[in-house]
């Protein structure tokens, strides 16, 4: 899968567009883009919007004098956009915040396992599509790229739960990883073994 040349700005402008669908105006953008955590200047959000733009990943349009609004280029995603009709749980995601936040730490660290299981298996499930159609390699490292930054917010989530309890929750974290990972290591390595020997 080829990375597209996005770096994480403009990853965060595209995703933005990405899941809400909706077109935009510059001051829009620019507030929800830092209501999400995605923190930019406005001269930086105009550089990134231009490179997008040159990239033709966005549409601008201009409608009178003053009202400018840019969109994403479904035209340029159709596979993409296809697919959102199916995979709606990305668009609801920021709305499990307070969900997930009230878990307790141990039900975060399994969330989060399970997230990160299912990002993998996108990734692994667009490399296939890749290996069957490489003409769309390009709309899927763009699916793969939005698709892993809405995961990412439950990473985030509970680094944010970490540190706000470091000597409670932090290390009960750390106690709930180191065992899933020797958990699948052994469901995944140890019985193999087992079966061999």
């Amino acid at each position: 899968m080829d990375k597209p040349l996005l770096d994480e700005y403009c990853e965060n402008i595209f995703s933005l567009f990405l899941v809400s669908e909706k077109t935009l105006r510059f001051n829009e953008l620019y507030e929800t883009l830092n209501k999400l955590g995605w923190k930019m200047s406005k001269p930086t959000l105009i550089a990134h919007l231009h490179h997008l733009l040159k990239n033709k990943l966005l549409i601008r349009k201009r409608e009178g004098k003053q009202k400018v609004t840019y969109t994403a280029n479904w035209a340029k995603l159709e596979t993409f956009q296809q697919s959102m009709k199916t995979d709606q749980f990305i668009r609801n995601l920021l709305r499990f915040k307070e969900q997930f936040k009230a878990c307790p730490i141990d039900e975060q660290v399994i969330i989060i396992t399970n997230i990160l299981t299912l990002s993998n298996l996108y990734q692994l499930k667009l490399l296939v599509h890749d290996a069957i159609d490489p003409s769309k390699n390009f709309e899927h490292s763009i699916q793969y790229i939005f698709i892993k930054k809405f995961f990412d917010f439950f990473r985030k989530w509970l680094i944010e739960s970490c540190h706000a309890s470091k000597t409670e929750k932090a290390p009960q974290a750390l106690s709930m990883i180191d065992y899933n990972i020797t958990r699948i290591t052994n469901m995944i390595f140890a019985e193999k073994s087992q079966k061999h020997a």
